[in-house]
């Protein structure tokens, strides 16, 4: 896609002072800037024509109550059952598989960044669709590092009775098959059956691996989804080999 000739010299990008070839540089790195985010619309546009994915399996997952510092008994619930008994307006659930396996006591330190931030804009997210965060651990483990991360805007579900994170890919995923769970993001669709009934049906998956090309490992799958990596790319420093820790 091409765009037209940009910037319009009203809508500048650098202070006074600024010399001629710094100017001439930055508006030719601006129009990359504008076609870069044509193509992100573009791959946006083509999302959402997919075509239909599978019925997802009537997965039963463990609960506790809303209140994180509450110790009610925990109960069964479906991801169908989230959505239908939301906001009626919304038919999307965005589920985030977080990194916490059986025995672990945290989350790996990438999964908590990112749920930092969905924490951070989950009463913005919650106009739109539903949001659920989803490990294999028991939802006791889960409950106590969420309030160790002071995450009380989002919901936890524990899929250590099913076999949900293994049919969805992250359980030995292929893509690294010495890693006990992957992280990524699935979105399913409230519909109804042919019997009348709600079922939620799998529209997207992602995780950071696109897998190795031309023989380096990309793990760059996930990065619009936080704002961390791209603010580190705008500086003079950028990434590097920087990662997230729990500090």
């Amino acid at each position: 896609m091409s765009s037209p000739q940009i910037p319009d010299p009203a809508f500048h990008r650098w202070p006074a002072g600024s010399t001629q070839e710094y100017i001439e540089a930055r508006r030719l790195l601006f129009e990359k800037e504008y076609n870069l985010i044509n193509q992100i619309e573009e791959v946006a546009s083509q999302r959402r024509t997919l075509p239909l994915g599978p019925v997802l399996a009537d997965y039963e997952f463990e609960e506790g109550p809303a209140d994180l510092q509450a110790s009610d008994e925990v109960r069964k619930v479906t991801l169908t059952d989230i959505v239908k008994g939301g906001n009626q307006a919304h038919k999307t659930l965005l589920v985030y598989h977080m990194m916490m396996d059986t025995n672990d006591t945290n989350a790996c330190p990438a999964c908590s960044m990112f749920i930092d931030g969905l924490n951070g804009v989950a009463k913005h997210l919650a106009h739109h669709f539903f949001l659920v965060i989803v490990a294999k651990a028991p939802i006791s483990s889960i409950r106590e590092y969420a309030r160790k991360r002071e995450w009380s805007h989002l919901r936890f579900l524990s899929s250590a009775s099913n076999t949900f994170n293994k049919d969805m890919g992250v359980e030995r995923p292929d893509w690294y098959k010495d890693l006990a769970q992957g992280p990524g993001f699935s979105v399913f669709r409230l519909e109804k059956g042919e019997d009348g009934g709600d079922r939620l049906r799998f529209w997207y998956h992602t995780t950071p691996h696109f897998g190795r090309v031309n023989g380096k490992e990309v793990v760059r799958g996930m990065d619009l989804l936080t704002p961390v990596w791209n603010l580190l790319d705008i500086t003079p420093e950028g990434r590097g080999q920087w990662n997230p820790s729990h500090d």
